[in-house]
């Protein structure tokens, strides 16, 4: 599974658990509604906009919901924490 499918995977199983549209969830996470549309319809994003959201999913999943098969649930490393283990 690529990076944008899992994004996309956690999207699509976020919004069905919470029964918004994936315009609320990206206005939420990237403060732009758009976002995740357009990464549906072939777009892209910043490493660090990737990052943001797959964390955001991490730390606001619903305790009591399967997290989606395919995608590692382990967080990944923030711009700090990478510069941090650089520099340590």
């Amino acid at each position: 599974m690529t990076p944008t499918d899992q994004l996309l995977a956690l999207s699509k199983s976020y919004c069905d658990l919470r029964g918004i549209s994936e315009r609320t969830a990206s206005g939420i996470i990237f403060r732009d509604s758009r976002t995740i549309v357009r990464v549906k319809a072939g777009g892209s994003l910043t490493l660090k906009s990737f990052e943001r959201a797959i964390n955001w999913f991490r730390e606001n999943w619903p305790d009591n919901a399967e997290w989606p098969a395919g995608v590692d649930r382990q967080p990944l490393p923030t711009r700090a924490k990478r510069k941090e283990a650089a520099n340590a």
